[in-house]
């Protein structure tokens, strides 16, 4: 567990300083060349890393099939919900409209109806006779037996309506896994099969990445987990210069350390909105770049940690800036 914002209350202060002063361009020395601590927190604050997608996924069918086409080339742009693979559906479109037939048709439905009806108008008339004394009791009880069986078929008849409904919707979902859409905008990175090969399932067919916004994951020493954290405003530059520097957005700061490193996870949103950056830039973040306003904060935050306890206030309950 990271250390307590009182316990690093000195060291939260003297960053603080160090970042006001930097971010007016004043230098924390009064002349001569910055001591080696200074370069030492300064060189803390840069850490390298390695540009990624945002996201990454195989996109693979959950059935067995033929490919008919993959309709995206390599290194094509797809928005969400565009289809990428195309597999030979001949045979499932064929169970589809027959399970659409079944579950459209009332044929079963009114023939049963009009069974029931009748046998509902037998029975009132044998009710009527028996009272009479035109029908026997065995008559009677016959035409009661054959009123109950044609309600039930009846009911049964809708029944089975209703599971073919839900057998339609089932080869219709089934059908819709024949057409392999896109989860997220992206850039198709690889075609994994082509048109013609069978698939076994879950085998990839199209490799897809999402390139914007772009990642950059890096370790980070522990010295900086008190001052990093989800929303921090960081610049990014590329070890090549004929990509420029960007301002990225911290998006995660894990809470559990590597012990053998004393380092921790941390996750970068930078914008790649006209997709020049790649995958697999190595770039340096700036933890300090434009952290004037976190320098602030944390001078605050480390003053409020040094002062003195007053008893007549009781415990101090200053609201903590993030």
């Amino acid at each position: 567990m990271f250390p307590s914002r009182r316990k690093v209350g000195v060291g939260s202060a003297v960053m603080a300083v160090w970042l006001t002063q930097s971010a007016a361009g004043v230098s924390a020395q009064p002349t001569g060349q910055p001591s080696a601590d200074h370069e030492t927190i300064e060189a803390q604050w840069r850490v390298e890393g390695i540009t990624s997608p945002s996201q990454t996924a195989d996109l693979a069918s959950v059935l067995s099939a033929r490919i008919a086409g993959v309709p995206v080339s390599e290194g094509a742009v797809v928005r969400v919900g565009e289809v990428v693979v195309v597999l030979d559906d001949k045979v499932q479109s064929t169970k589809t409209k027959l399970a659409k037939s079944a579950a459209e048709t009332t044929l079963e439905v009114e023939l049963a109806d009009a069974r029931w009806q009748h046998a509902k108008r037998e029975w009132d008339r044998l009710v009527a006779l028996f009272g009479d004394d035109f029908a026997s009791s065995k008559e009677l009880s016959d035409a009661r037996a054959e009123f109950e069986v044609t309600r039930l078929e009846a009911s049964l008849a809708r029944f089975r309506r209703s599971q073919a409904n839900l057998a339609y919707q089932r080869e219709q979902a089934l059908l819709d896994e024949f057409r392999l859409r896109a989860p997220f905008s992206g850039y198709v990175a690889q075609h994994l099969k082509h048109a013609g090969e069978t698939v076994d399932p879950l085998e990839g067919i199209v490799s897809l990445v999402q390139l914007d916004p772009i990642q950059v994951q890096v370790d980070c020493p522990l010295a900086l987990a008190p001052f990093i954290h989800r929303g921090h405003e960081v610049r990014v530059r590329p070890a090549d210069d004929r990509w420029t520097t960007r301002n990225g957005v911290v998006t995660f700061a894990s809470q559990v350390a590597d012990a053998a490193s004393q380092t921790f996870k941390v996750k970068v949103s930078v914008p790649n909105e006209d997709g020049v950056w790649l995958s697999g830039l190595r770039v340096t973040v700036d933890f300090s770049e434009g952290s004037a306003r976190n320098a602030v904060n944390l001078r605050r935050n480390a003053e409020a940690d040094a002062a003195p306890h007053d008893p007549e206030r009781g415990a101090r309950t200053e609201k903590r800036t993030p």
